[in-house]
């Protein structure tokens, strides 16, 4: 079963982010937190204005799924 941590993780592993490791989580939080909404799509960013609205909302959803990787790692 998939829950929405593990889609958004998948993502982050599509952008390159290497979301079994501390270091790799911790990359993808700094980049989630300064990168371009656009950036926040599948593909490559376009500049349209709703790719741009809709990443803004997943921001805080990728990043809240990050700090949960973070922490469960962190327990381990």
């Amino acid at each position: 079963m998939h829950t929405q941590n593990s889609i958004n993780l998948t993502f982050l592993n599509l952008k390159g982010f290497d979301t079994s490791t501390l270091t790799g989580l911790n990359a993808a939080l700094h980049w989630l937190k300064t990168t371009d909404a656009d950036c926040l799509m599948h593909g490559e960013g376009t500049g349209d204005p709703f790719d741009i609205m809709v990443g803004e909302m997943r921001r805080p959803m990728l990043i809240a799924s990050v700090e949960e990787a973070i922490t469960t790692l962190k327990k381990e």
